[in-house]
């Protein structure tokens, strides 16, 4: 079993957990309490530390953060590299063919994680869990990394791209109301459409974003990827509708939306190229810094469902994992651990205010997180936000009694679901020929 979802390129060898290194597992500490003590013989013990968050005002919060761990505890050295959801398997397929597997990754989504846990990749990180307040983590967060005894991530925040960013403005001159169906965000998207403006920014390229929300759209209509029994119901009238709304709202995105990914779909709203997008918080912060001349014109609702679909809506649900056969499971944990003390975890989860929402209880609901000046002007972002999350589910566990998808990851990092879109919406395919080509790929993996 390869540790990623594409094969290594440049002479990458594949990995096989049997080659993976598992080490002991031991206790952290949310401060310097000494509950760890690394063994260090000569030297620092040097943390590598794998980052999903990496934007700018994300990446200084970790330059604060680590410079106060590293304070604390002057024999740890913490050496952070950010890395884009695109390009984890491939990196980490990379790191453990050459042997230097990052301690710890942050942030990641829940298609990876599981996907990791999944081919035996991961050290337990229960005592973590326990330390920082097993009862403060929100539970449907904490639950989904909790499997025979043991929590194999840590919930570290959440974030929602089931949300439809809008104009206010324009919406209000066109006379619309926001929509709540498919057939509303088309006929809003046809409306607004016009004189250099285009009425929606969705993801068409063959990227992260394409593959990351094609799952909820199909949950939305009612449908599986995967069944309970983990066989493949790709090709189903579900993925068909989904294919079908997808070439119809095409009409009415920018140009360049074939090539669009995350930053590309959020940019086009952002700028004003776009009068809404499918995205996450991160709009509030990026339109106040880039394009404040709409700051007042900005809101968000539930993305739409189909008519007579499933109010089905997605979280991130990122945690923290380390991998087995990294060099420093004590220090790791201490780093994981320091993530949550209150001041750094606030400062690191409001760079981004409304994007990354908190997972655990006491943060979400303190006077010192709902303070920040942009969280103060967006108030019903921030609750949409939070009351959207309340219902959602990770896309590798749509339903609370439904099995872990161990696959997820590799399916959502393979590429299939963006070209099953672009076959039909670039390439005319029928949306049925469409899925039954999708449906022997996703097959395929599944029995790899």
């Amino acid at each position: 079993m390869s540790v990623g979802n594409k094969r290594p390129t440049g002479g990458q060898r594949d990995i096989s957990r049997r080659t993976v290194i598992k080490g002991a597992a031991a206790g952290s500490a949310l401060a310097a309490s000494g509950l760890f003590t690394p063994a260090i013989s000569q030297g620092r013990t040097k943390l590598n530390v794998f980052t999903l968050q990496r934007a700018p005002l994300q990446m200084e919060a970790y330059a604060k953060m680590v410079a106060s761990f590293e304070a604390a505890h002057p024999d740890i050295e913490v050496d952070m590299l950010p890395v884009s959801q695109t390009d984890l398997w491939p990196k980490l397929a990379a790191s453990y063919a050459g042997g230097d597997v990052p301690d710890l990754v942050l942030q990641v989504t829940a298609e990876n994680i599981v996907s990791l846990y999944g081919q035996g990749l991961l050290e337990p990180l229960t005592d973590v869990v326990k330390e920082i307040g097993e009862d403060d983590f929100e539970e449907s967060a904490r639950n989904l990394y909790f499997d025979k005894g043991e929590y194999f991530a840590v919930p570290a925040s959440n974030n929602c791209v089931s949300l439809l960013w809008y104009r206010t403005d324009l919406l209000d001159q066109a006379g619309l109301a926001p929509p709540k169906t498919w057939s509303d965000f088309i006929a809003m998207a046809k409306a607004l459409t016009g004189n250099g403006m285009y009425g929606a920014s969705m993801p068409y390229g063959q990227a992260a974003m394409a593959n990351s929300i094609t799952w909820t759209l199909i949950y939305e209509a009612g449908g599986l990827v995967i069944a309970p029994d983990m066989s493949v119901v790709f090709n189903d009238e579900p993925t068909y509708k989904m294919l079908e709304f997808m070439k119809e709202i095409h009409e009415y995105v920018p140009p360049g939306a074939n090539r669009y990914d995350f930053f590309d779909v959020l940019n086009a709203y952002v700028m004003g190229t776009a009068a809404s997008c499918m995205y996450t918080g991160r709009a509030i912060v990026n339109v106040n810094t880039e394009n404040p001349a709409i700051a007042d014109s900005i809101a968000c609702t539930p993305f739409p469902i189909p008519t007579g679909g499933v109010p089905w809506w997605s979280g991130a649900f990122e945690g923290i994992v380390m991998p087995k056969a990294g060099k420093n499971y004590e220090a790791a944990k201490q780093f994981a651990a320091w993530n949550f003390k209150p001041e750094e975890y606030i400062a690191f989860i409001n760079a981004t205010p409304g994007h990354q929402i908190p997972t655990l209880k006491s943060i979400l609901n303190s006077q010192a997180y709902r303070s920040d000046p942009l969280l103060q002007k967006y108030p019903e972002a921030l609750q949409t936000t939070i009351d959207t999350l309340a219902k959602a589910n990770a896309t590798c566990k749509p339903f609370d009694d439904f099995p872990l998808i161990l696959k997820a990851g590799e399916i959502q990092g393979s590429g299939i679901f963006a070209e099953t879109l672009q076959r039909v919406v670039i390439g005319g395919e029928t949306p049925q020929k469409a899925a039954a080509w999708g449906q022997d790929r996703i097959a395929r993996l599944m029995r790899t």
